[in-house]
């Protein structure tokens, strides 16, 4: 466990789609520390749902892969570098060697009031 002080980088906020989608249930805010652990939010729309995330990077790989609170699958990765762009491939691995392609999709911030 990462100290809860120290450097994090914000990744960004994201939704997670399907295919042509225009709307998701499904929002993740990802942010990494200098040792490359990934900590964030899941964030169930429909339920109303908060659950931490945790994960690390893969320095020979730089992919970035993380699980949603204290389950172990589905297994979500992407590459460190793409979450840095509006819109990036998440391969979701679900189990018994089945992977899904999904999409992250960069939400932006609210404007200041």
């Amino acid at each position: 466990q990462p100290a809860d002080t120290g450097k994090w980088l914000p990744l960004g906020v994201f939704a997670l789609v399907e295919g042509d989608a225009t709307n998701s249930n499904d929002v993740f805010q990802l942010a990494v520390n200098p040792q490359g652990v990934i900590r964030g939010n899941y964030h169930n729309l429909a339920d109303d749902q908060v659950e931490n995330v945790v994960g690390s990077v893969d320095k020979d790989t730089q992919r970035v892969a993380w699980t949603i609170g204290s389950d172990e699958s589905p297994v979500y990765e992407a590459g460190v570098a793409n979450l840095t762009k509006d819109a990036t491939p998440v391969l979701i691995h679900v189990g018994d060697g089945q992977t899904r392609q999904l999409t992250f999709i960069r939400l932006e911030e609210p404007a200041s009031k």
